[in-house]
């Protein structure tokens, strides 16, 4: 059996509706799957720490480590380098996903 996530998945892909769904993520600590020209190919299931304004643009922080506690390559990124991202359900700091990265920092 196959498994595509591609097409299970809705991603956001308007700067307006990613703007939203990186609020609610920053508000309320969920988790989002993010794909970012600056981040590479794969998606990143983290979560926003914080958002700037700047210039023309703004500057989205990302939780410095992803759902699974595994650093992330580059936390501050544009808006506007922002491909697709998903919200998802989770919150990053549930107790379950909270013990796997303390997990992960421990044995580093």
């Amino acid at each position: 059996m196959e498994l595509n996530s591609e097409s299970s998945l809705s991603y956001v892909t308007s700067t307006e509706e990613i703007l939203k769904v990186l609020t609610q993520s920053l508000e309320n600590g969920n988790v989002i799957g993010i794909n970012a020209l600056s981040i590479g190919p794969s998606m990143v299931m983290t979560a926003v720490e914080d958002i700037i304004d700047i210039k023309n643009d703004k500057i989205v922080v990302l939780k410095e480590t992803d759902l699974l506690g595994i650093r992330i390559p580059e936390p501050e990124i544009l808006l506007s380098e922002i491909v697709k991202v998903h919200l998802m359900r989770t919150l990053y700091d549930d107790p379950f996903h909270v013990q796997l990265r303390e997990h992960k920092r421990d044995n580093a």
